[in-house]
């Protein structure tokens, strides 16, 4: 039979750049409410507050364990060596660096340097470079690797660039940005533990991603008496439908504060903000970083500290080129050693090195200690499932609690308004094309397909990660039709029409980042979004003969969770859903909208299942790659599914 086509598009022209402004206003309206404080006492209680919620969002920071520091190798040169480390961070997670001495018994100034996004780390010329200018110089420099790069990537002979990796750590309740923090403090641990250390004169720098660090370590660990962060500030608001890193990304950060609160926090210690002029990066644009500085010159106009802070453009792109160095330089001379001027200094010759001489271990093997961050990954998420499936007795009512809590959803109207519809004939079904808006700026173009019979029967209301389209060619939906069946097809949020321009719009990396600065989250987004379309259908005399959801691939989880915390829908279908959050060694392969920070340490996709309150058909089920699982390991799920509604007290209807 010929598949039943139809022009799916509700819109006459492009509206994905609804949702975008939608987000950018938000993000804009959010920085607007954070202002300077008018007095250091209100500071004082100001900064306080940003600084506990800071930390909470950023992750776990445990009682340090001891530093259990090895060397592996030393390299002499003319005036200062390089030493070749690692350094225990947390229990059993180790940090490879390099930490450069000058000749002499001290006790010397010290710097902590955090590469970019470079995924050689440490031991890329342009950063080992410039850590051998401060070490020529006078300055004790430790350069570590952050966790998923360098020699801390995947081995052998490999390096892995840490965003994609790192992205599952949300579901432990961790983030890239509070792990290198973390690791970034203990690597001031170990400076501080140095006998030729002058533990009271430590200063941190670094471009880019390291340049980011640079700020958060600098503001979150009052140790650090002198930042120079280089092509990394702007604003939170610019990171908002904007490119920037997962180890930059911040859950809730912009309703946290905005960056200029970060920066104040560093106050009153000496900071020198260094931006490229021909910056290609729109969210570290010269315009976005004056207005973060401006204002964070106010926080340290209250300590009556102005000349500590400052800032230089040198006409250069995206990078920490030696004008910028020695920018740096004069900087640190001035603070960290008392000379009488921040100007400029010339820089020293010093030289190169391969690679493969600078790394720790130059072989085919490393320790097992020192492991991946997909190790990391694979192991806490282990560790989260044991404990999930330890649950002997299961509170349901806390466990939907919790989960409105996790995805972010606010109470309120189950939508806004709902535009007239459009009414016509295709193919022998009568069809309507309309909208919903879910929340302001907000809209969910859908197609609702029905037979011409005028007794009511059930709509289905049917997802797609690509958008309608992509679910009416899909088998399922076009048995629905064939059956006689009514279908309503919608454009969940970032997808279908509602999806706006950005190279990575196809992974949802782009809208899933901007929710997550917000304070949401992309599956929250989507349960919201199902329950408008099931109230609008239902205000129109829609679904008198019930209503069923039926989901693939990503949305399959936020039509689990619809059904879970409502009680208005009848059954659910669903296919190639995420079968567990648990990430095992390999890169994922799955969309960035199904991450939900700390849903491991809640539970798992088969608890969400559980928890439904209508029937569960599950027709497939995908792996962490997006392969489908075999009929064993699909009836093992089913099996865990059921065991964990027992555990609720109820029995869960599920095939």
């Amino acid at each position: 039979m010929k598949p039943f086509c139809i022009d799916t598009n509700v819109w006459s022209g492009p509206g994905g750049n609804i949702l975008k402004e939608a987000l950018r206003q938000e993000a804009r309206a959010l920085h607007q409410m954070h202002q300077p404080p008018a007095s250091l006492r209100e500071w004082s209680a100001m900064r306080g507050r940003i600084r506990r919620k800071l930390l909470d969002a950023a992750g776990s920071f445990p009682a340090p364990p001891a530093l259990e520091l090895r060397e592996h190798g030393t390299i002499k040169l003319e005036g200062y060596r390089i030493t070749k480390l690692t350094y225990q961070s947390r229990p059993g997670l180790r940090v490879s660096a390099h930490l450069m001495r000058p000749d002499g018994p001290g006790p010397f100034p010290a710097i902590l340097n955090m590469h970019g996004h470079w995924a050689q780390g440490k031991i890329a010329a342009r950063v080992a470079g410039r850590c051998q200018v401060f070490a020529r110089e006078g300055f004790v420099v430790l350069s570590v690797d952050a966790i998923g790069a360098g020699e801390r990537g995947t081995f052998p002979n490999k390096f892995e660039h840490h965003g994609r990796q790192g992205t599952p750590l949300f579901s432990i309740g961790e983030t890239l940005l509070g792990m290198q923090v973390y690791d970034n403090m203990r690597g001031i641990d170990l400076l501080q533990s140095l006998d030729y250390v002058d533990g009271a004169r430590i200063g941190a720098t670094g471009a880019s991603g390291g340049g980011n660090q640079t700020m958060w370590v600098s503001a979150l660990d009052p140790r650090v008496k002198v930042s120079v962060p280089v092509v990394s500030a702007g604003t939170f608001e610019a990171y908002v439908t904007n490119h920037n890193c997962m180890c930059e990304t911040l859950p809730g950060g912009l309703q946290i504060t905005e960056e200029w609160g970060v920066l104040g926090l560093v106050a009153p210690n000496p900071l020198l903000i260094l931006t490229a002029l021909r910056e290609g990066i729109p969210a570290f644009f010269m315009q976005e970083m004056l207005r973060s500085y401006a204002d964070a010159r106010k926080v340290y106009a209250l300590y009556g500290k102005e000349e500590r802070i400052a800032y230089q453009a040198p006409d250069l792109p995206h990078g920490y080129w030696p004008e910028m160095q020695r920018h740096a330089l004069g900087w640190f001379k001035h603070w960290l050693t008392g000379e009488a001027s921040a100007l400029p200094r010339a820089l020293p010759v010093v030289p190169e090195f391969p690679e493969s001489r600078l790394m720790c271990f130059p072989g085919k093997s490393r320790p097992g200690e020192l492991i991946s961050l997909r190790d990391y990954v694979r192991l806490r998420c282990g560790r989260c499932r044991k404990e999930y499936l330890a649950l002997k007795k299961i509170s349901r009512a806390q466990k939907l609690k919790g989960l409105r809590r996790l995805l972010r959803l606010e109470s309120g109207p189950a939508f806004q308004h709902c535009s007239a519809p459009v009414r016509g004939e295709a193919g022998g079904m009568l069809f309507e094309k309309f909208t919903v808006a879910p929340s302001p700026g907000a809209l969910v173009p859908c197609l609702l397909l029905k037979p011409r019979r005028k007794t009511p029967g059930a709509i289905t209301i049917a997802l797609h990660p690509e958008g309608k389209l992509s679910c009416l060619k899909e088998p399922t939906a076009q048995a629905i039709l064939r059956q006689g069946r009514a279908l309503c097809l919608a454009d969940l949020r970032h997808t279908g029409e509602t999806k706006w321009d950005h190279p990575d719009s196809k992974e949802h990396l782009p809208s899933f980042r901007a929710e997550l600065w917000l304070g949401r989250t992309m599956i929250g987004q989507w349960v919201k979004d199902i329950l408008a379309i099931r109230a609008a259908l239902a205000g129109r005399g829609h679904g008198r003969g019930g209503i069923e959801l039926l989901a693939f691939g990503e949305p399959a989880l936020a039509v689990l969770a619809a059904a879970a915390l409502a009680e208005n829908f009848d059954a659910v279908s669903v296919e190639k859903l995420p079968a567990t959050y648990v990430t095992p060694q390999t890169p994922p392969a799955q969309r960035y909208s199904i991450y939900v920070p700390g849903i491991l340490q809640w539970g798992d996709v088969t608890l969400i299942a559980a928890l439904a309150n209508c029937p569960v058909r599950v027709r497939s089920l995908a792996n962490h790659s997006n392969k489908i699982l075999s009929r064993p390991e699909h009836l093992a799920w089913l099996r865990e599914a059921r065991k964990m509604a027992g555990r609720t007290g109820r029995r869960m209807q599920i095939t």
